[in-house]
């Protein structure tokens, strides 16, 4: 393999911590899939397995005072993957209303971190919402933005017409993040809002394209709208996420033993959270954990 350029000390934290927090997910969804399949979930909830990158990116991306409003659940998990919040109530959360934002057992909870909107998926899922955040931002002028990731269909709604048209004309210090399979953003271009198109299977593009967007929205110069193109695993290797950025720590130096580890270590914090979560709903004390079974590393 190729090795990549020489990177600092720093970047290879963070191209580590990206990988961890995208294993997290994956390893998360994989619990709410579980779920799912055995009835569980009070809510339909479909699997992200492919699209860790755009979530986890669009979330590194955030400064502090940033706030990202979404009605998708991977990425409110990917939010609070990177604000290192406790995972069982996210998953309680998907059993249990009352352990959710509609509920008062989460609602202190949400509202007290950083960045985290407390307001229901429902309401989260409009464009509308995000406008009117950052609407306040502009009025406080604090150089802040109001991030909202939507999906593409979405996009095509009438809610997103009108955000899109508010934002534009008050030139609003908002940015959409759209996962994108159908790679059309049309309706985002007619509207007048510039659209920077990126690789959503890789992470660190992600990342550094929404960065770009908050940057440009922070600064006065209004909307912007990022494309990410992505689709959901279809067990190709060469297309998922894990996968693309295990080899390029790989090519950077890092040693695999190392990756493992990581990978080790976020497979205990997700069975953690299911210990948590199932502690919360049954109202007891969680028990000793014992070590999850090794399941098979990106490769």
């Amino acid at each position: 393999m190729t090795r990549t350029p020489e990177l600092s000390a720093a970047q290879l934290r963070d191209q580590l911590e990206l990988y961890r927090q995208m294993w997290v997910l994956r390893l998360l969804d994989m619990a709410v899939e579980e779920l799912r399949i055995d009835g569980r979930l009070n809510q339909p909830v479909q699997a992200a397995f492919g699209q860790e990158a755009v979530a986890i990116g669009t979330a590194a991306a955030l400064r502090p005072g940033d706030l990202m409003t979404t009605g998708i659940i991977h990425l409110q998990h990917a939010q609070q993957i990177a604000c290192a919040l406790p995972l069982g109530p996210a998953i309680a959360a998907l059993i249990e209303p009352e352990f959710g934002p509609d509920g008062e057992a989460e609602a202190p909870f949400v509202a007290s971190v950083r960045g985290l909107s407390a307001f229901s998926s429902a309401l989260q899922q409009s464009p509308l919402l995000a406008v009117g955040h950052a609407y306040g931002k502009q009025l406080v002028d604090d150089g802040r933005v109001t991030v909202c990731a939507m999906e593409t269909r979405d996009v095509k709604s009438a809610d997103f017409a009108e955000a899109a048209h508010i934002a534009v004309s008050w030139q609003l210090p908002v940015v959409f993040v759209v996962e994108n399979a159908s790679q059309d953003a049309y309706a985002a271009e007619c509207h007048g809002i510039p659209v920077l198109s990126v690789d959503g299977n890789d992470v660190e593009a992600v990342r550094d394209s929404v960065a770009e967007a908050v940057r440009r929205a922070g600064a006065g110069e209004g909307p912007v709208l990022v494309q990410a193109r992505t689709q959901r695993s279809n067990g190709v290797a060469s297309m998922d996420p894990l996968v693309i950025e295990r080899q390029r720590l790989i090519g950077a130096g890092i040693n695999a033993g190392h990756l493992y580890e990581l990978e080790r270590r976020a497979r205990h914090l997700v069975a953690e959270a299911e210990a948590q979560a199932k502690a919360m709903l049954a109202e007891e004390q969680p028990e000793p954990i014992r070590e999850p079974e090794v399941w098979p590393a990106a490769s």
